[in-house]
């Protein structure tokens, strides 16, 4: 399982890459992520309504309104995350928006009454400041146009994402997990369309670069990494899947160096070590609980 985590974790790395690909050719955010959900459940489609109709047509109130919950969220958590793109560097984006696992723990702590041992806490602590780290140590030529403003948007992308983590859990256990991705996508799709509406932008007259960047998106990110996100989280605490995830940002940072050519500050690196060594941590308290 944490084998088959880290590989989605791999593919979600990829995210900010085509992200910013895709805003490089023009495309609005809103509209790039309407396309990657509508398009993630499209897909989703014929596996979903042949095999779950009838699962589908049983869903209590409850269940719906928590998964129509979850979807919203994912959308803005979404949102706020790749259009932090546009104003700070991938790195810091990821790191900010990294820090969603000290959200999800103080949550499950104070609304899901959820225990964490002192080693989770550690963990925890460890990895955001390998977080502040790299962010404090960015240099101008990789911060960004607008690196308070991408700050903030990260943050708001964290927090959000954390929200979306939580909702989706009291409606997790009792929908199959192809129908919830299907419907959380196809959820999150139509609130981002609202806002493509609302914006007055369109889905036409991108060049063949920005329409691919969005195939990619949906197909590796969305369709692979959230997927196997989501299969984790059916089977680990949320805490710990979403502390694993931030080995992305070390990914995503790889990849923004080799594409974007966004080379990092000395210290960004022992502050990926440190995220690294808090993984392990994490890694080793859930092996030997208590």
């Amino acid at each position: 399982m944490q084998m088959l985590l880290l590989i989605g974790t791999f593919a979600g790395a990829w995210a900010a890459i085509f992200g910013r690909i895709a805003q490089q050719e023009g495309i609005p955010t809103p509209v790039i992520i309407a396309t990657r959900m509508l398009l993630g459940a499209l897909i989703l489609t014929p596996f979903v309504l042949p095999a779950y109709r009838a699962e589908l047509s049983r869903l209590n109130r409850r269940d719906l309104f928590f998964t129509i919950i979850a979807g919203i969220w994912f959308a803005v958590h979404l949102l706020s995350g790749f259009e932090s793109l546009k104003h700070t560097s991938v790195l810091v984006s990821s790191v900010l928006g990294g820090t969603l696992p000290i959200w999800v723990a103080l949550l499950e702590t104070y609304i899901l009454h959820t225990r964490l041992s002192r080693t989770i806490w550690i963990g925890l602590i460890i990895t955001l400041m390998g977080g502040l780290i790299i962010t404090l140590s960015g240099n101008a030529s990789t911060l960004g146009n607008n690196p308070i403003l991408g700050a903030i948007l990260s943050i708001i992308a964290a927090v959000t994402g954390a929200v979306y983590a939580i909702s989706g859990r009291r409606s997790r256990g009792k929908i199959s997990f192809l129908p919830y991705l299907w419907m959380v996508f196809g959820i999150g799709g139509i609130t981002a369309l609202f806002v493509v509406i609302l914006n007055g932008t369109t889905f036409t007259g991108y060049s063949s670069t920005g329409y691919t960047a969005l195939i990619l998106l949906t197909l590796l990110p969305q369709l692979v990494g959230h997927t196997v996100y989501n299969f984790a989280l059916r089977r680990l605490p949320a805490t710990f899947v979403s502390v694993v995830s931030q080995i992305g940002i070390v990914f995503s940072a790889v990849l923004a160096l080799l594409i974007f050519h966004e080379i990092p500050a000395a210290l960004q690196i022992p502050g990926s070590i440190a995220i690294v060594a808090g993984i392990t941590l994490i890694n080793l308290s859930k092996s030997h609980p208590g």
